[in-house]
């Protein structure tokens, strides 16, 4: 018969600990991967994070941008002239007030988001080695992670995920 194990807030604490260390261990690791790996397409590391929070189609105005990417207006233009300058976004006079601009996506800036996306969406190998029941329970544990982002959140090249196809 097997021993129930005693279970207490103190063991519950710790197993969050460890579970929370070797999550943020792995995911930190993969992260330095995929800075090398994008490092081809000429991005840096601030560059890669201002692109993957630009929805294609959309027009953000600078200030949102300090706020989405938590930081001052100087370094949200610092990074924009930086982006510009590679051609991958452009500054556009917003539709109601000419005071105010915004940045979109250009085409390049689309076409290499797309690329920098399909790299590091990529799974790592090591999901390759987890048995298929293993997937669909860490596929429903990290759904619960994090809560579905809101469709004004999602990109329009990132459709939903379908759990059914798993």
């Amino acid at each position: 018969m097997a021993v129930m194990e005693e279970r207490g807030p103190d063991q519950d604490e710790q197993l969050k600990a460890e579970i929370w260390k070797a999550l943020y261990d792995f995911f930190l690791d993969e992260h330095e991967l995929h800075l090398a790996s994008v490092a081809e397409f000429g991005v840096s590391a601030g560059d890669l994070k201002a692109l993957m929070r630009l929805a294609p189609g959309r027009r953000e105005p600078m200030r949102a941008l300090a706020d989405m990417w938590r930081c001052d207006a100087s370094t949200v233009t610092w990074i924009v002239d930086r982006l510009e300058k590679q051609g991958l976004v452009e500054r556009q006079a917003h539709e109601t007030d000419r005071r105010v601009k915004v940045v979109v996506l250009s085409d390049r800036g689309r076409r290499l988001r797309t690329q920098v996306r399909n790299r590091l969406y990529r799974p790592p190998a090591v999901l390759s080695e987890l048995s298929h029941d293993d997937l669909r329970t860490l596929h429903r544990l990290s759904g619960q992670l994090r809560p579905e982002a809101p469709d004004a959140e999602r990109s329009n090249d990132e459709p939903p995920a379908d759990p059914r196809a798993l």
